[in-house]
């Protein structure tokens, strides 16, 4: 768990609005993207989108730009075995690679 907060929280920093670069995260938005992370993580679909809402920011943003332990939300989940949310948010990514279709 605590790897996954300090890993989290290094990369929330990947998170980009358009093309501008975020310097700095305030601790409350960090702290929300790690909640989505381990919502992704537990595999249950009602949990992600909470978590999404809570956040603030759209999912499309956050499945195309959030970083999860050095990995985007799709192979995040697939590494935790979490088929369920791997499915949802690469649905919601612009790229859905082929390489995450067949692991689905």
């Amino acid at each position: 768990m605590k790897k996954l907060l300090i890993s989290t929280i290094i990369t929330a920093g990947i998170l980009l609005a358009g093309s501008a670069q975020a310097n700095y995260i305030d601790p409350v938005t960090e702290s929300k993207l790690v909640k989505v992370c381990e919502a992704i993580k537990s595999d249950r679909l009602i949990k992600v989108n909470v978590a999404v809402k809570n956040s603030g920011i759209s999912i499309k943003q956050i499945a195309n730009g959030l970083v999860c332990n050095g990995l985007d939300p799709v192979s995040f989940a697939l590494a935790n075995d979490a088929q369920k949310t791997a499915k949802f948010m690469a649905k919601r990514s612009n790229v859905i690679d082929r390489e995450f279709v067949a692991k689905l």
